[in-house]
């Protein structure tokens, strides 16, 4: 089993990103469409990675 939240940090452009993840599952042993669906989500996890997020999506803007 993995655990409930996941540490991850990416580099780039001399930066480093810090970020945790989760991972959601759907469905019941029934549901044979959504047994495998996975999604995993991604949040910032100190408030670099966060204003650097908010200031790269603010330029994606329209």
């Amino acid at each position: 089993m993995l655990p409930a939240v996941i540490p991850a940090r990416y580099r780039a452009n001399g930066m480093v990103f810090s970020f945790f993840s989760t991972l959601a599952q759907f469905g019941t042993a029934e549901d044979i469409a959504l047994a495998e669906l996975k999604i995993e989500m991604m949040f910032p996890a100190d408030e670099f990675t966060q204003s650097a997020l908010l200031s790269m999506a603010g330029q994606l803007a329209i």
